[in-house]
């Protein structure tokens, strides 16, 4: 479930440390939500990917579930996850081609058309859902999240995963990074055209920077966002703007 689904039944907060299957959101205790996510990821490896037919042994597919956890938010490289499990680059492509076939992860897309600019080739990875990726990690409660170096990309995987579920028609997600350092977290595209550049900072006092000046040049995108966890929108300078995590439907507007 998204925010919005959920927002007269708990906060912000709650919903992206236990993310938005019901059986862990909606329970009355830390421990509880804990327990059903722990169960979930477990009950997935042993008999849900078997079922679509992932013959691969559980250890192996927790280890890269993990490891993918470990990654959220980066590009992939399936050599390196391929050498510390164990296996072939191919192989570990087949695996979190079935992770993402049963909705656990999500590849992300460089934007790379029409470009002189030298761009980075490979997808970017998420755990699609904030209170897994948090159970893969052991992160239990909020103040944990608050201390873990994981925070700033878990909060773009959560509100990643907020603008997916409201994504109109014709449009694709897509990240921009060049290999000089320029990029953009997320890159909205309408019918193949870059329109909202998005920034994503787990940050109360979010600011624009020269990256993103630049990426917003290449693109000449519509608008140019910064999503943050502030009370209200407001507008910055030089066309970017600050956008609530309550707001994303306005990123389409």
């Amino acid at each position: 479930m998204s925010y919005s689904e959920i927002a007269h039944l708990t906060d912000y907060r709650t919903h992206w440390l236990r993310g938005g299957f019901p059986g862990s959101l909606l329970v009355p205790d830390e421990a509880s939500s804990s327990t059903w996510r722990d169960n979930f990821i477990q009950t997935y490896l042993e008999r849900d990917l078997p079922m679509l037919g992932l013959s691969a042994n559980p250890l192996l597919t927790r280890r890269l579930w993990t490891m993918l956890a470990h990654w959220n938010g980066n590009l992939l490289n399936y050599e390196k996850l391929a050498n510390s499990l164990g296996v072939t680059a191919p192989t570990v492509r087949r695996y979190i081609d079935f992770f993402e076939s049963a909705y656990l992860v999500r590849r992300i897309q460089p934007w790379h058309v029409n470009n002189s600019k030298r761009l980075v080739k490979s997808p970017k990875v998420y755990i699609r859902d904030t209170g897994v990726l948090h159970a893969l990690l052991a992160i239990n409660t909020f103040e944990e999240l608050q201390g873990n170096p994981v925070v700033g990309s878990s909060w773009e995987a959560y509100i990643l995963q907020e603008i997916a579920s409201m994504l109109p028609p014709r449009y694709e997600m897509c990240f921009y990074r060049t290999q000089d350092g320029t990029e953009a977290d997320l890159v909205l595209v309408k019918a193949g055209v870059p329109d909202v550049l998005v920034e994503i900072k787990y940050s109360s006092t979010p600011r624009v920077t020269k990256s993103m000046y630049v990426a917003a040049s290449d693109l000449k995108t519509r608008r140019n966002i910064i999503v943050a966890p502030v009370p209200e929108s407001y507008p910055l300078r030089d066309g970017f703007a600050v956008l609530s995590h309550t707001a994303l439907v306005q990123l389409f507007e």
